[in-house]
């Protein structure tokens, strides 16, 4: 796309206050890099060929204070180790679901190998990058969905981000019952969503897009991949709901920078972005986990705390900031305001 192009050529320098989304290109799998508030946040380290802790550093990043495995599949954690292993990570967060792969015998030998802090994602979970965005654990629950399709994929962990009027939905590879459990939560609509399961028709259903509503649908997958993803009926979906649909397959890297009203899209090769942006790029001495929880609107009950371990109580948080609503269908976004849909 010529827009994309564009941008990618002389656009893309984040400002303070701005938050990047990174949708690395890992073949048929899924990692995603979000900075803002000089914090980074690593979502899956897609499959082992895919090098992410090269790409990661690529990008600037040396330290990343979460990473959080949606789940326990290769496509997912591949390269998760050797994140683990070669850069300074503070926290990481899975599903709390095993998998008997040596990928995810690796992964945990890290976590222990480095006294990582491990924590199971759990419903109500929130986690503050500076002063910038937001960040929301939906799922899973308190108890997990049994005898799916794939309970893996069912109970990825799902993340809401919010910065400013702008949200982002990270799903993982959460399949049709997820959604429909999401459906009786406090689902927000969104304008960037990565779409689940690689675009696969196991997931994206009509009911759930109506609810998010996604301006922007990122599919993470690999070109000709054998499993014939992303399904036609699901891009057929996403647009027919106006969600404007980048894939790594044909597009390579996809960044979204969010300054909290507007949202600015690229697409291109990683050397388009291997300068970190400034605004985001340094990491401050103010750990997440230390962040103060953030406050509920006035109309709502006073929060309530979760009893974990003494530094990280700030996450764990029954918190449900207000939503907005999309509005332009153009490489920039705005939102406007709206009603939170129960």
């Amino acid at each position: 796309m010529l827009l994309s192009l564009l941008l990618g050529l002389i656009g893309g320098v984040a400002s303070a206050g701005d938050v990047v989304i990174d949708f690395l290109d890992v073949g048929q799998g899924d990692s995603t890099l979000i900075r803002g508030g000089g914090k980074a946040v690593l979502i899956d380290a897609g499959i082992a060929d895919a090098r992410v802790a090269g790409q990661l550093k690529s990008l600037g990043v040396r330290q990343l204070d979460l990473v959080v495995a949606t789940h326990a599949h290769a496509d997912h954690i591949g390269g998760m180790a050797d994140v683990l292993g070669l850069l300074d990570v503070k926290l990481y967060v899975d599903s709390g679901l095993s998998h008997e792969t040596r990928a995810y015998d690796r992964t945990m030998e890290q976590v222990e190998a480095k006294h990582i802090k491990h924590l199971r994602a759990r419903t109500d979970m929130t986690l503050r990058m500076g002063d910038e965005a937001i960040l929301h654990v939906l799922w899973p629950g308190e108890t997990y969905l049994k005898d799916t399709r794939s309970d893996l994929n069912s109970n990825s962990v799902v993340i809401w981000l919010e910065h400013g009027e702008i949200d982002a939905l990270f799903t993982g590879d959460a399949e049709e019952p997820t959604e429909h459990a999401l459906l009786r939560g406090k689902l927000p609509e969104v304008e960037v969503l990565k779409v689940a399961h690689h675009g696969s028709a196991h997931s994206s259903t009509p009911a759930f897009l109506a609810r998010t509503s996604p301006e922007i649908a990122v599919i993470s997958c690999g070109k000709d991949n054998r499993y014939g993803h992303p399904d036609a009926g699901t891009v057929k979906r996403l647009a027919s709901h106006g969600a404007m649909v980048f894939r790594t397959d044909l597009s390579g890297q996809v960044r979204v920078i969010s300054n909290g009203s507007e949202v600015e899209v690229m697409e291109g090769d990683l050397s388009l972005f291997r300068t970190a942006p400034s605004a985001v790029a340094t990491q401050d001495d103010k750990p997440m986990l230390a962040a103060q929880a953030p406050q509920p609107a006035p109309s709502k009950p006073e929060p309530t705390t979760t009893e974990a371990p003494e530094d990280v109580a700030s996450w764990l948080s029954g918190v449900r900031p207000s939503t907005g609503v999309p509005e332009e269908d153009t490489g920039k976004k705005k939102k406007k305001k709206k009603r939170t849909k129960p």
